[in-house]
């Protein structure tokens, strides 16, 4: 082969392997743009049925209902525990809060446990979170690409009793009805400043952390994965003028069972809403502005929440991500006489909203069946395609449900709480039908959630439902010892002293 032919096959071979090399980057770009985006969304304390599309007729929510119509959402979906931090320390790793011992704020996430970040990371997203995500310990280490928190807890150090954890020391939840406004126009500053201009001052920083994220995402191959923390509707009740103008006008009828003292409640009730201050009546004026201000700062969340949507169809994205907005925990909001605060087995404090739109998601169906926060975990694996199952994990992954290939299961869903204002622990299962609520040193409870969505009649105080009672206890036990582990998570907080002396019930005087 003379000179001549070498260097033209040289140069053909070269050629070949250049469209070679190109077809196939350009597969693996085609792949990575085929992969679904993930948008998760969470706000704090935020009640499940206060939306539009959920049929509330006063709050203002146009962009979560347009979403919801968009996409399914679900009317009885269950945290792990009622409170910021082991809420949502469940559906990050997917685990409830007795296994991973995270039983109150301000308590160390534990760093042998994978987060969803980090699988959805490794398998080649780009992701981050902006916002709230309460991680005492491990900030900056959830296992995303990029983090930035817009509050942060330190871990408390438990040596010997901690008085700001014992229940003879209530924080009074009248003081958290004092409503503040400002106006927009003279927030001219990124930073957070609680005392100025409560949570918006962290959320608006947040959301514009989010719109950053999403505009530089408009021209990279690699699919992303976000998850935004937000902190309102929590109190405290400062919100910018506007929105609370919306409602300054608009009579909100106090909610159902709304008494102080409430003494047809559970003991455990009383005892939870006499901690809190409440087993004397709040002034009336004071808890509707509350009342006004909440449904302020929730159509100001819908605002934040349109523009994140709007970026999105912007750029394009719309279509190929899936949006998931939901809370960590709700808000009594007078409900049973209680407001301004979550910790109880009620609807209004332990279920939250959960929306999910998105490829596939079948558009503007509803589901009544029960499912859980950590239900996350699972779903978010199979939406970003990959393959894991953990058996110690109790989520199910609603991907089929939301594709209209599956109907949900009734199943029995777990919550339990370990913290502040009751006598003890409690620990709830709930399907369709019934609510049974187990209280560590008092009566259970159970409710009917199908003739009785309220929970106004306690069917534990009648006999022909002692059957049910036994049957409930039993599945209780199969997932675990509501005793010991009581105890385990009060010698964990410093309530049990080095003499075993247990401070939570010494200083309790049970209604």
């Amino acid at each position: 082969m003379n000179k001549k032919m070498k260097f033209t096959t040289t140069i053909v071979f070269k050629l070949v392997i250049s469209i070679m090399v190109l077809c196939f980057c350009n597969t693996l770009k085609l792949r990575a743009q085929d992969k679904p985006n993930i948008l998760f969304i969470c706000t704090d304390q935020q009640h499940p049925a206060i939306s539009g599309f959920r049929g509330n007729p006063v709050v203002k929510t146009p962009n979560l209902d347009a979403l919801a119509a968009d996409g399914m959402h679900f009317t009885r979906t269950y945290v792990s525990s009622p409170v910021c931090g082991p809420s949502r320390a469940a559906y990050m790793y997917g685990k409830h809060v007795f296994q991973i011992k995270n039983w109150y704020n301000a308590k160390a996430w534990p760093e042998e446990e994978v987060t969803w970040a980090s699988r959805v990371t490794n398998s080649g997203y780009y992701t981050a979170h902006f916002g709230k995500m309460d991680s005492p310990g491990l900030y900056g280490k959830l296992g995303f690409t990029e983090e930035w928190h817009s509050a942060k807890r330190p871990v408390r150090v438990v040596n010997g009793a901690d008085v700001r954890f014992l229940p003879d020391r209530p924080r009074q939840a009248k003081g958290h009805l004092t409503v503040k406004t400002f106006r927009l126009e003279d927030y001219k500053t990124p930073k957070y400043e609680v005392g100025k201009n409560g949570q918006y001052g962290r959320d608006r920083p947040t959301t514009d952390w989010a719109l950053r994220f999403l505009k530089e995402r408009k021209d990279d191959d690699k699919p992303w994965m976000l998850h935004v923390g937000l902190l309102m509707p929590h109190w405290p009740f400062t919100l910018p003028q506007k929105y609370y103008d919306m409602y300054a006008d608009v009579d909100i009828p106090l909610p159902h069972d709304a008494k102080f003292p409430n003494t047809d409640m559970h003991p455990a009730l009383q005892s939870f809403q006499q901690w809190d201050g409440l087993d004397v009546p709040p002034n009336e004026e004071k808890l509707k502005k509350a009342l006004k201000a909440y449904y302020g700062m929730i159509t100001c969340v819908d605002d934040m929440l349109g523009e994140l949507i709007a970026e999105l169809k912007k750029n394009g994205m719309y279509e190929n991500t899936y949006i998931i907005f939901t809370s960590d925990h709700g808000d009594n909001l007078g409900e049973h006489g209680m407001i301004g605060n979550k910790h109880t087995p009620m609807e209004g404090s332990v279920s939250v909203p959960l929306v999910i739109a998105g490829p596939g998601v079948k558009r503007g169906a509803k589901i009544d069946k029960p499912v859980a926060l950590v239900d996350m975990y699972p779903t978010i694996m199979d939406m970003a395609g990959i393959n894991y199952h953990d058996q110690n994990m109790p989520g199910k992954s609603l991907l089929p449900v939301l594709q209209g290939n599956e109907a949900a299961a009734d199943r029995n869903i777990f919550s339990e709480w370990h913290g502040v204002g009751f006598p003890g622990a409690w620990y709830m299962l709930v399907n369709k039908k019934y609510k049974y609520v187990f209280y560590e040193r008092n009566r259970p409870s159970l409710f009917d959630m199908e003739a009785d969505p309220k929970e106004l009649n306690d069917l534990a105080l009648d006999p022909a439902y002692a059957g049910k009672l036994k049957e409930f206890e039993t599945e209780l036990y199969t997932i675990l010892d509501p005793i010991k582990t009581a105890r385990e998570a009060r010698m964990q907080q410093g309530l049990i002293t080095t003499d075993g002396k247990d401070l939570m019930f010494d200083k309790v005087d049970m209604p």
